[in-house]
């Protein structure tokens, strides 16, 4: 094997070994980000924002002591109603970008199918998290926010171990 072909092999590795760190951590993410939702329904923190995208028409309700001081929910729950819109935001981005990287730099078609699938669901999960709110919890909204979420889990997790366990 010559210097460019070993110098190639190694680009490659490096880039399987960046798109598994950036893949797996988008998995974990979207992992908390489902523990947190069911959190967050446990402790009847659902509504605890009332709109949406905002919450009490601002972007962070704490730093406005006359929002927290009128809701009819503890602190905790809007924390945690508002956390869980945070971490899907962040995690959301974490999903396109997973893509992106499956995209431009996987070979394999089960790993950029499975991640494009991810980000096509992406949308349809935006709209359930809001009509989530918007149709005060009503069970087959809620039913199916859970299982849309269910299907970007598995989507990502087969983007990333489908990558992990073959060779190029």
């Amino acid at each position: 094997m010559t210097h460019t072909s070993n110098r190639t092999v190694s680009v490659e590795r490096d880039s399987r070994v960046a798109y598994y760190h950036v893949s797996g951590s988008v998995l974990a993410g979207t992992v908390v980000l489902m523990l947190l939702g069911a959190y967050t329904s446990a402790i009847g923190a659902g509504l605890a924002c009332p709109d949406w995208p905002a919450c009490y028409g601002t972007v962070v309700p704490f730093l406005h002591p006359e929002v927290m001081a009128a809701t009819p929910y503890t602190t905790l729950q809007v924390f945690a109603e508002w956390a869980h819109r945070g971490v899907a935001s962040v995690v959301g981005l974490g999903i396109v970008g997973t893509a992106l990287l499956a995209h431009t730099r996987q070979k394999r078609p089960l790993v950029r199918r499975t991640a494009a699938l991810a980000v096509g669901l992406l949308p349809v999960q935006v709209l359930l998290g809001g009509l989530t709110v918007t149709r005060d919890l009503q069970p087959a909204v809620v039913t199916g926010h859970l299982g849309v979420a269910l299907l970007i889990l598995l989507s990502l997790a087969t983007a990333t171990v489908a990558d992990y366990t073959t060779t190029a």
